[in-house]
């Protein structure tokens, strides 16, 4: 049995205004508001602030990482609209470096996704605790792209960023670890880093090796290997890019004027011939990837965002 229920008018417009400073849709919004108080709303999760240590640089061993495989970045479009912050890329592959065992053989996918479920819900919590002791502004939020332990959010976690198995008519695994081409999965099965891969995991993280306080998600070698990786080896996902950066650049600064441009780019009838309903989900997307890396800002007045573009971008650009 269906009921229908009146929203105040005034609730309406702050779930508009609170949607559209995120770049996304209303039903979008309300979904997220959904998953974030399920998962808020379970206390049982530990934070130790002891739990990031065994990830330290200072207490990993650089011999294991000797074996190496050729990655496969994601060549055929675009990354993925779920894939909107960068630390869990660091997080994935520290955690990896601390399963290879003396020889430099890496886990299974399934032992790989096993010790991330059980591991990264305290993560989630103590980034969240410093988030809000500094009031960090969303799209800033370093806790916002980890799961708690609910099953259904820590599996989407594990699908989008860590790696999934190849399913029925798939000819590769997925996950942004995969798709951006910093681990492979060897003939035998077994999870290992790519040559870029072990660049990226050997650099210094301002959250995991200095502080969850430190500032910045990614250092900026971080975010030039990420660039590198990019521009280099995943042609569509770069072109996407600076098709956002030329449409800031020109003026197409706000939710609404850059969601135009690329619906005439990408939407229905074109060659990515994306629906208009997946676009929004793509621009936020995409506009969380180039905060990460250093790209764009995002400005707020009241209730109205815009996007601006970072000398890095601008660079670019020239």
């Amino acid at each position: 049995m269906e009921a229908t229920v009146s929203l105040p008018t005034s609730l309406i417009e702050r779930l508009m205004s609170d949607a559209n400073e995120l770049d996304l849709s209303i039903s979008q919004y309300c979904q997220l508001l959904l998953e974030n108080h399920l998962q808020d709303e379970d206390n049982t999760v530990i934070a130790d602030p002891m739990v990031l240590d065994p990830l330290k640089l200072s207490n990993l061993d650089n011999s294991r990482l000797n074996n190496t495989l050729q990655g496969n970045p994601l060549t055929e479009g675009a990354l993925s609209g779920h894939i909107n912050r960068l630390l869990p890329l660091k997080y994935g592959c520290r955690v990896l470096w601390t399963m290879l065992d003396e020889q430099g053989a890496g886990p299974t996918i399934h032992d790989f996704r096993a010790a991330i479920r059980v591991g990264v819900a305290p993560v989630r919590t103590i980034l969240k605790n410093y988030d809000e002791l500094h009031g960090r502004e969303r799209g800033s939020r370093t806790h916002s792209s980890f799961p708690n332990g609910e099953r259904s959010a820590t599996n989407r976690f594990l699908n989008h960023y860590m790696i999934r198995r190849a399913r029925t008519g798939e000819k590769k695994p997925s996950g942004a670890l995969y798709d951006f081409g910093l681990i492979g999965v060897d003939d035998s099965g077994r999870v290992q880093f790519t040559s870029a891969g072990k660049r990226f995991v050997k650099e210094s993280n301002p959250i995991i090796d200095e502080s969850p306080d430190s500032g910045p998600s990614l250092s900026p070698t971080e975010r030039a290997l990420i660039v590198s990786q990019v521009r280099n080896n995943m042609g569509k996902e770069w072109m996407y890019m600076r098709h956002i950066i030329d449409g800031i650049h020109i003026g197409s600064n706000t939710p609404t004027s850059l969601l135009s441009r690329i619906l005439r780019r990408y939407g229905p009838g074109t060659k990515a011939n994306w629906s208009e309903s997946v676009i929004p989900h793509m621009r936020s997307g995409v506009l969380g990837r180039m905060q990460a890396l250093g790209f764009i800002e995002r400005i707020f007045t009241a209730n109205r965002v815009e996007y601006c573009i970072t000398p890095a971008a601008i660079h670019i650009l020239d």
